[in-house]
């Protein structure tokens, strides 16, 4: 063993798009310990996620490129490395998305402990138990394992769920553990009852992360059914090998008289596709024969017991209760090798009917009730969907959430209320909540594709402000990529749309008067446009086209600028950016008025914060600095950019009556 500690900068990769997924079954697990994590890992480190990168295998998998800051066992041959996680888009098309797979913040830190691949990639040990995120509690920064969307069961520790760990402190404790300097565990703590305590909500469903949209099966609508096969060898531990457990599962779906749900069991199968291909069959494998999770379960320390998700592609979709859904496709479900341990003796049998039952529910479309460890509702505690396992001799049962899950994605006449407020996720409600605007994107160059987000509201704007516009992204709500704003001129509603992306998209707005859409695209030199009533010529330059943006090898160092009622300041105040305008109708001028949205981007109003008419935005890469603009005016205006670290200056004119912003793909 070799410990090679490193000490390098964080990366701020700038990726024009994140690989689409699907929601999915459970996992289940059984926790591991501490030291058992530490001994078992090959590889250990601390490191910065830098973004999703384009998968390079022929599974459904999604990269994650991480930056090393430190590492505590092992060794990596660079200061980069690719942690693959199972999950994500397939050759053709299909996404599978495992639920519980760790995911990642660009730009946050995590402790990962890894085991490497013979490709060059590295796995998390037992798929998400070697996966611990940096985050803020008690005034404190923890290491926290996300376990919110994992099935648990058996030996988890008294009170366990109500201490977290000290990021440096856990840190250390690994350290001297590995260099053979064992010590007490101090590095636990336990925050207040207020950071731990989780909201109390009824059933839950999946969100369908490219559309929003939740999922459903549409074969029980006209009398159809969806069978299961298990695998010929059958469940190790289980003198059944657990045939009749997995029927029973099946029967108590099916067996809800309330809505036509059927689940039918097709027989076994030899069919061993399961994670690594769409094969048409819905099959519940044993003993993990394409290594889809990471390490053996173990019956003395525990690991991951299953994991499981539904097949689907988010352009097959269907109405149900004027309701728009994702059709489920097909479904597996993988136990891990070793777990006969859980499953011997008397109770076995119940708990593995319990387990099949709940990740059924999860190919459903149903998440879980509740995922609070203590949760004081005893409903969502009940429920079959709970996230931790009753393990109690129930089997396979069914509560009133359960009930009203089912019910709500597949009994007609009974869909989910509208969402408070009236404004549906991922949708600007603009003048009065007349004007409804969504979009979605496909990167051309890796074939990428989603729906557009709404970002959290911004305090530098006024409110007024967002009953006129609004702001969409893509893949980071830091990182805006388009603006539109409407405006009531008495007579005609005009549609104003800027973009800061060169990316394909489809920009939909809804007048919910009388239900007329209109549709916005690209347009030439990728610089927005606006809807004058009828869609008229407009004036349209760029300054460049830009290719395929390349990641970032570097973090560009803190700049002087000083922000003030005439400037911006961007990209760690290393920009200085400046706007004045002249109004041809009436010939007044001024200067811009600022307002910093993220470190990457920022908008200027002319003579009224709550009217925006200009967003810049700037990015880093390797070899130089990108510079995107979007307007929604036809105003003339210069937009100035001085780089404080070098003196260097660019300049950017847009001409009276012109609308359109513009792309400078080496500005810097």
């Amino acid at each position: 063993m070799t410990v090679r500690p490193l000490r390098l900068a964080a990366l701020r990769l700038a990726f024009a798009a994140l690989l689409a997924a699907a929601p999915a079954a459970a996992t289940t697990i059984v926790p591991l310990e501490d030291t058992v994590l530490v001994d078992r890992a090959s590889v250990i480190v601390v490191a910065t996620a830098e973004g999703k990168a384009p998968a390079t295998s022929a599974r459904p998998v999604t990269e994650w490129l991480f930056q090393v800051e430190e590492v505590l066992k092992g060794e990596v041959p660079a200061s980069a490395i690719v942690v693959r996680v199972t999950g994500g888009r397939a050759p053709d098309g299909r996404i599978l998305r495992i639920e519980g797979a760790p995911r990642f913040r660009r730009g946050g830190r995590a402790l990962l402990f890894l085991e490497p691949k013979s490709d060059g990639t590295y796995a998390i040990a037992q798929f998400l138990q070697g996966a611990f995120h940096e985050v803020r509690a008690g005034g404190r920064t923890a290491a926290l394992r996300d376990l919110s969307e994992v099935r648990v069961i058996g030996r988890v520790r008294k009170n366990s769920g109500a201490e977290l760990r000290d990021f440096a402190g856990f840190v250390e404790w690994i350290a001297d553990r590995v260099a053979l300097q064992p010590r007490q565990r101090d590095y636990l703590f336990r925050p207040s009852r207020s950071q731990l305590r989780a909201a109390t909500k009824a059933f839950n469903l999946f969100v369908n992360d490219d559309t929003g949209f939740n999922y459903r099966w549409f074969h029980f609508d006209t009398g159809g059914a969806v069978a299961w096969r298990a695998h010929q060898t059958g469940q190790p531990g289980l003198p059944s090998k657990g045939f009749p457990e997995f029927q029973r599962g099946l029967a108590m779906w099916t067996n809800e008289a309330t809505t036509p749900v059927r689940l039918t069991y097709a027989g076994t199968s030899a069919a061993t596709a399961g994670f690594t291909d769409y094969d048409g069959q819905n099959v519940l494998l044993f003993d993990d024969p394409n290594e889809d999770i990471e390490g053996t379960y173990s019956c003395g320390a525990g690991g991951t017991l299953a994991i499981g998700g539904p097949w689907a592609d988010s352009a097959a979709q269907g109405v149900f209760n004027n309701k728009r859904y994702v059709r489920i496709q097909g479904a597996d479900v993988v136990m891990n090798d070793g777990v006969e341990c859980e499953l011997e003796g008397a109770s076995g049998s119940k708990l593995a009917e319990e387990v099949y039952a709940h990740e059924l529910g999860h190919t459903l479309g149903l998440a879980h009730s509740s995922e609070a460890r203590f949760e004081p509702n005893a409903v969502l505690r009940d429920a079959l969907m709970y996230f931790q396992a009753h393990d109690d001799g129930r089997g396979a049962r069914l509560n009133s959430d359960d009930v009203a899950g089912l019910q709500a994605l597949y009994r007609k006449g009974s869909a989910p209320p509208p969402q408070p407020g009236g404004c549906p996720a991922d949708t600007l409600c603009l003048l009065n909540g007349r004007f409804r605007v969504t979009a979605t994107w496909e990167n051309q160059f890796n074939g990428a594709s989603g729906a557009a987000h709404v970002p959290n509201r911004n305090a530098a704007l006024p409110a007024s402000f967002y009953n006129l516009s609004g702001f969409l992204y893509f893949d980071s709500p830091s990182n805006i990529e388009l603006i539109v704003k409407v405006l009531d001129f008495g007579d005609v509603v005009k549609v104003f749309y800027g973009q800061l992306t060169n990316l394909r998209f489809t920009l939909n707005v809804t007048d919910t008067r009388t239900g007329q859409t209109k549709t916005y695209r690209n347009t030439a030199g990728d610089c927005g446009g606006f809807d004058n009533a009828g869609f008229p010529s407009n004036a349209i330059r760029a300054i460049a086209k830009v290719g395929p943006l390349k990641p970032k090898v570097g973090k560009s160092v803190r700049g002087t600028c000083r922000a003030d009622a005439d400037t911006l300041c961007l990209l760690n105040d290393r920009f200085a950016v400046e706007m004045t305008w002249r109004n041809q109708y009436d010939n007044s001028s001024g200067s811009g008025l600022p307002m910093k949205l993220s470190d990457l981007t920022g908008a200027f109003g002319f003579t009224n914060r709550a009217n925006l008419e200009l967003l810049v935005k700037t990015l880093e890469f390797p070899d130089r600095f990108l510079v995107i603009f979007g307007a929604l005016s036809n105003l003339e205006y210069r937009l100035t950019l001085r780089d404080t670290l070098t003196g260097a200056t660019e300049t950017y004119f847009n001409a009276a009556g012109q609308y359109c912003g513009g792309l400078d793909n080496d500005a810097f």
